[in-house]
């Protein structure tokens, strides 16, 4: 009597499982999820045109899609775990996947956030084991979560939710329908505006785009540019939208859907700042100054001039030069190159050492240059007169630690010795 009890219950039990449970008989989504996770086959064995199918799971998961009417799938999404160390199932494969959906459909997701809150219920999407919303699911997911998260992601109408708690080991056609309505008619909720943009921050004129990150399926978009050349648009994802005024402007989203719109604001978001002027390099000896920046980066022929950083650039070679500025905003503008070149051989017939020296120097003039000379700072700016003659001179400078040049003449050119004081 007791075998033929357990017989009857266990019948019962497999009638339950398999009873044919069905939302929304014109329903296109479909919904199944479990807790262990294991290899889930689904045949699409109904005629449904547009057909959306969402799966549920902590472990992983292998979703295999079969049937005479697989190619009805636009969307196939799994939400929960994409790979973990939990292997309740001796059939759970290393990571989750999905096989034989059409072409671009699939989308696997690691734990999305629910957009149902539910006290019984976790806040993320990452498994549910059972049809009750109403008591503590320990760590799963409510079936409302799951059926909102899905809905809201496929729009459409829930058809059915199938989900248990052990491995996935069977084929379930979708002619079995499945054991679970609940949150099957949701509300879509009033949209919650949200953007980005391809850049924020810029010099002189720019075009940029604009990305809607709206949630909840918002339908229509009202965009305001105040300061741009386009100052509006309707678009969901503007593009080419040019500022040409200097400033900071502000952006305006407006999302909508049936059910309300959200508008969403960021002060200041744009800031486009001026290009700064034009830089003016002016030569000094083998020196060249640019005009005053915030930064400096000079140029030769064959680019960048390693640690060549400062205001001012001392050349040791014939070529041509230029400087890069950058202002407080990081705003850049280039010099307009300038040939030079160093003294000529003259300047050989000339020594100065030793160099550097604290101060301490001999100075060899050749007789056919006059015996007074000039001290120039680094900047070009007079410091004094210096009498020499011809031949060896021992000479100490009352100077501080910096360099300087000293120009001699013969009464038809000039002659430049740079000499650096460091003590």
């Amino acid at each position: 009597m007791k075998k033929i009890y357990l017989t009857v219950a266990a019948m019962i039990a497999v009638l339950f499982l398999r009873a044919q449970t069905i939302c929304d008989p014109n329903g296109n989504v479909v919904l199944y999820s479990n807790y262990d996770g294991g290899v889930l086959n689904i045949n699409c064995d109904v005629n449904i045109p547009n057909l959306k199918i969402g799966v549920v799971s902590y472990e992983m998961v292998t979703i295999n899609l079969t049937g005479p009417f697989v190619n009805n799938i636009t969307e196939v999404r799994f939400a929960g775990y994409t790979t973990t160390t939990h292997m309740h199932c001796p059939n759970t494969p290393p990571v989750t996947s999905i096989v034989g959906a059409p072409a671009g459909t699939d989308t696997i997701i690691f734990m999305p956030p629910s957009p149902v809150s539910n006290p019984n219920g976790y806040g993320i999407i990452i498994c549910n084991a059972s049809c009750d919303s109403s008591t503590n699911q320990g760590g799963c997911n409510t079936p409302d979560q799951v059926a909102a998260y899905f809905q809201q992601a496929f729009g459409g109408s829930l058809r059915y939710h199938y989900t248990q708690y052990g491995c996935w080991n069977n084929t379930y056609d979708m002619s079995a329908g499945g054991n679970c309505c609940i949150g099957g008619v949701i509300s879509s909720p009033v949209p919650v505006a949200y953007f980005q943009s391809s850049d924020t921050v810029f010099c002189a004129k720019q075009c940029i785009d604009f990305t809607d990150l709206s949630s909840n399926n918002p339908i229509a978009w009202q965009w305001y540019f105040p300061g741009a050349d386009s100052t509006s648009s309707n678009s969901q994802n503007p593009t080419g939208i040019c500022y040409s005024s200097y400033g900071t402007f502000d952006v305006t989203l407006i999302a909508c859907n049936l059910n309300g719109c959200d508008t969403f604001t960021v002060t200041n978001f744009i800031q486009e700042y001026q290009l700064p002027a034009t830089p003016v390099i002016t030569a000094n000896f083998d020196t060249l100054f640019s005009s005053l920046a915030f930064s400096y980066q000079w140029y030769d022929t064959s680019g960048a001039i390693a640690g060549a950083t400062n205001q001012y650039y001392v050349f040791t070679q014939q070529g041509t030069y230029y400087v890069v500025i950058t202002d407080s905003n990081g705003c850049a503008a280039s010099s307009i190159a300038l040939n030079t070149g160093i003294a000529d051989h003259k300047t050989q017939q000339f020594l100065i050492y030793p160099n550097p020296s604290d101060g301490h120097f001999i100075v060899n003039i050749p007789d056919t240059y006059e015996p007074d000379a000039n001290i120039f700072d680094i900047y070009g700016r007079l410091i004094s007169g210096l009498h020499c003659r011809p031949g060896r001179n021992d000479i100490r400078f009352d100077l501080g630690n910096g360099v300087y040049f000293l120009q001699f003449t013969n009464g038809k050119d000039f002659v430049h010795k740079k000499f650096v004081i460091s003590r």
